[in-house]
């Protein structure tokens, strides 16, 4: 018997951004996530600030995470999608 056996598979992705400034680019990350498969996304360098979430209109859920204040220098940040 097996120590471990494969359930199922889930697809990770992780992208360096380098800032999400650009309007649309939550939704360009998106559609390479769906064109991938890819089930669970890791965003790097958000570079926004403060806590959240928010459902996209394609039914995914982004949830982020940056500096506790909304004047902090935007240099930090992650996210979820």
């Amino acid at each position: 018997m097996p120590l471990l056996t494969t359930r199922a598979t889930i697809y990770l992705g992780t992208w360096n951004t380098r800032a999400m400034w650009e309007t649309g680019r939550v939704f360009q990350i998106a559609a390479e996530m769906r064109r991938y498969n890819i089930e669970v996304f890791v965003i790097c360098e958000t570079h926004w600030t403060q806590v959240g979430q928010q459902l996209l209109a394609s039914g995914e859920l982004l949830q982020y995470s940056g500096h506790e204040k909304e004047n902090a220098p935007h240099t930090q940040g992650v996210a979820l999608l």
